[in-house]
């Protein structure tokens, strides 16, 4: 693993981090001040999952982009022709 793909990681995930602190800072005011139903509760938590599954999927777009991981097909590993079956 080169020097820059290891300081990319780390980069994103200390924005992991903090927004998995922020996002729970902000459920816990909402659930404290706003005294919620427990039901809320949970789609509030469901939203910042969402939130967290979203940016995962960012982070390895912009990474593939930038050329630091290759996304690349089971075809092109393979490159003997499968037309004998």
């Amino acid at each position: 693993m080169t020097r820059k793909l290891k300081d990319r990681i780390i980069y994103e995930f200390i924005w992991l981090f903090g927004i998995i602190a922020i996002s729970a800072a902000i459920e816990y005011a909402i659930i404290e001040l706003f005294d919620l139903h427990p039901i809320l509760g949970v789609k509030v938590q469901g939203f910042i999952g969402l939130v967290i599954i979203a940016y995962g999927i960012r982070m390895i777009a912009r990474m593939s982009q930038k050329g630091m991981i290759a996304l690349v097909d089971d075809d092109e590993n393979n490159p003997q022709d499968n037309n004998d079956k």
